[in-house]
């Protein structure tokens, strides 16, 4: 979709070039009318085409560059390598009693109270 938002937004500025032109040259409306829409549809056209022969030989493809990556394709990103499985933390028979303990300690939130803000005093005036 990237491609066709791309083509139509260059297809209308070329129409607007057309008709800024035709009218400052005094040609007649039925003339600026025919030429902008000739431009329009040439110049959608031709942008069109360019992305899709460059999207065809992997140079660049818009598509991509707008597509948000899911959750999971961004967690296991980093984890597949070749021949390795992500392994769970959670509830793996690998690990002892106290290693499960300390993780979950460690990963506990813990709410803002009063008493855990460091306070700062104001410096004094002279």
């Amino acid at each position: 979709m990237a491609k066709l938002y791309a083509a139509v937004v260059f297809a209308f500025i070329a129409a607007l070039v057309i008709i800024i032109t035709g009218m400052s040259s005094e040609a007649r409306g039925i003339t600026v009318f025919f030429r902008s829409v000739v431009g329009f549809i040439s110049s959608g056209l031709c942008v069109y085409i360019v992305l899709r022969i460059l999207a065809a030989n992997d140079i660049v493809d818009f598509d991509d560059l707008l597509r948000i990556p899911d959750v999971a394709e961004v967690e296991n990103e980093g984890l597949e390598t070749e021949g390795e499985e992500p392994q769970e933390t959670e509830g793996s028979p690998e690990q002892d009693d106290g290693e499960a303990d300390t993780e979950s300690e460690e990963t506990q939130f813990e709410p803002l109270t009063s008493e855990n803000l460091t306070r700062m005093e104001s410096p004094e005036q002279m």
